[in-house]
């Protein structure tokens, strides 16, 4: 029913750790529920340095299926950003188990 997958990224300019959530039949996510949540290092010879958040989308609660909502959080480095999306993915994880389990989203 769900997947998630990991976003793992590095490059000379930035790094990104982290993961999207998808309805493998294609539908869309149900109404506000995460589909990303991604920590982004841009390194000091980016154009956007010195910079270390969080950036996640939401489907919107209000909207069509198209329809999301996208945030960031700062972090005070690269490695408080990848536990909180560690943390993040491990509770999203237990949740759509839960919903798996009890046919909610369906």
């Amino acid at each position: 029913m769900f997947s998630i997958e990991n976003n793992d990224y590095n490059s000379d300019e930035m790094s990104v750790y982290g993961f999207i959530v998808y309805r493998r039949d294609g539908r869309s996510m149900p109404k506000g529920m995460i589909t990303s949540f991604n920590a982004r290092w841009y390194k000091p010879n980016s154009e956007f340095a010195p910079i270390t958040q969080i950036e996640f989308g939401v489907q919107s609660p209000t909207g069509d299926a198209s329809d999301h909502h996208n945030y960031t959080m700062s972090c005070v480095d690269f490695d408080q950003a990848k536990a909180i999306v560690d943390n993040y993915r491990e509770g999203i994880s237990t949740m759509l188990e839960k919903y798996r389990k009890h046919e909610l989203y369906s």
